[in-house]
């Protein structure tokens, strides 16, 4: 995760912290609103998108999201016809990056291909709802974060033309 950087590293340390627990929450909880057995999956999604501004924020959830996208297409349509095992898996990997280098994606939609691969290929053989439940919590997740970090920034620029 990127560090935060502003004139006083204390406060962007503790907005951080307080981003992390309010989104967390707030994913986790929209997550089980919608019927999500794996409501873990909206937090997962916004921990590892909110970042210092917004941009970097919109920037890193769209990646996730194509990411979490392709990694699902590729498991569901060959996955159902492979036991789960290493070779296996590693084979779904090479099938999802490749497209994603394919379509000129960069190396963060690579990782989030190869992490959703994973988890689907393992998970969906124990619960059928996990692939479906892996693509809403992302979206659940990636929005929460840009919804906090505009919320966020909105406060602390307010506060900032009030000084």
């Amino acid at each position: 995760m990127e560090e935060v950087k502003s004139q006083n590293p204390v406060d962007n340390l503790t907005s951080l912290i307080w981003k992390l627990s309010i989104g967390s929450t707030l994913a986790w909880e929209i997550s089980k609103f919608f019927g999500s057995e794996h409501p873990y999956l909206g937090p997962v999604s916004l921990i590892l998108t909110i970042q210092t501004t917004m941009d970097k924020t919109v920037s890193l959830s769209f990646k996730r999201v194509i990411g979490t996208m392709i990694g699902i297409i590729v498991t569901v349509l060959v996955a159902s016809h492979l036991k789960v095992t290493g070779l296996n898996l590693g084979l779904l990997i090479l099938i999802g990056t490749y497209v994603a280098k394919f379509l000129k994606l960069d190396n963060k939609v690579l990782h989030q291909i190869a992490l959703t691969i994973l988890f689907v290929f393992a998970f969906e053989h124990k619960s059928d709802h996990y692939a479906m439940d892996r693509m809403r919590d992302t979206l659940v997740g990636v929005l929460v974060a840009s919804l906090i970090q505009f919320i966020w920034s909105s406060l602390t620029s307010r506060k900032k033309t009030v000084k």
